[in-house]
């Protein structure tokens, strides 16, 4: 009897440990999925210089704007503001009766244009982009003769597409090269229409290099 009664307990003392042990095994066994990489918003600085291809004259562009990167993806939005620069420059020969007058006419275009980029990985370090953007241009046109001279100042409607191609050196900086297709209203040159085309770059295309700074 008394055997009986010190092994009862040993039996139950086993079976309970042997179940505690199933438990605890149960629970490590199950596999920990890690949530997924969050996406953050990069800010960046950039500036380009570029050739205008019809008005064989040289472009600048400034830019200032925020991407959305998420580690699990090959591709980012961004959203940035672009100003620009150009200036062109014509000159004119009017054949009158009795004389020949020169005219020349500067111009100076400043775009301003929000623009979308979306830009995915193709190999490595090298990614390609494509992108638009629309807003207004400020020109600002001088006609001289003869030691004359007109001013004329508009605000136009203003749009481009682009696309090419960015290598990134490294998270901070990176370089792009690419071309740009520009929409441009004719400004309005008062009692001068005739020269209205020849103080825009509507239909023109810039092939651009630039670099960008991300922080």
């Amino acid at each position: 009897m008394k055997k009986h009664a010190f092994v009862l307990p040993l039996v139950l003392g086993l079976t309970a440990s042997a179940y505690a042990g199933d438990s605890y095994s149960a629970k490590s066994s199950k596999e920990v999925i890690p949530p997924p990489p969050s996406c953050h918003l990069q800010w960046f600085l950039g500036a380009s210089g570029g050739y205008l291809t019809d008005a064989e004259e040289e472009m600048y562009h400034l830019q200032f704007g925020v991407e959305k990167v998420c580690p699990d993806r090959s591709c980012t939005h961004a959203l940035y503001l672009e100003l620009g620069y150009t200036e062109l420059d014509e000159s004119y020969a009017f054949d009158f009766t009795d004389s020949i007058i020169d005219i020349d006419m500067d111009t100076e275009i400043i775009p301003l244009t929000l623009n979308y980029k979306y830009e995915c990985n193709l190999t490595g370090n090298l990614n390609w982009y494509i992108g638009a953007g629309a807003g207004i241009a400020f020109v600002d046109t001088d006609l001289s003769a003869e030691g004359q001279s007109e001013g004329f100042d508009d605000e136009v409607f203003y749009a481009q597409g682009f696309a090419g191609l960015v290598y990134n050196f490294s998270e901070s900086f990176e370089i792009f090269g690419g071309a740009r297709y520009i929409y441009m209203d004719d400004p309005d040159l008062t009692g001068l229409s005739e020269f209205d085309d020849d103080a825009s770059i509507d239909g023109d295309v810039l092939v651009e290099l630039g670099v960008r700074f991300n922080f």
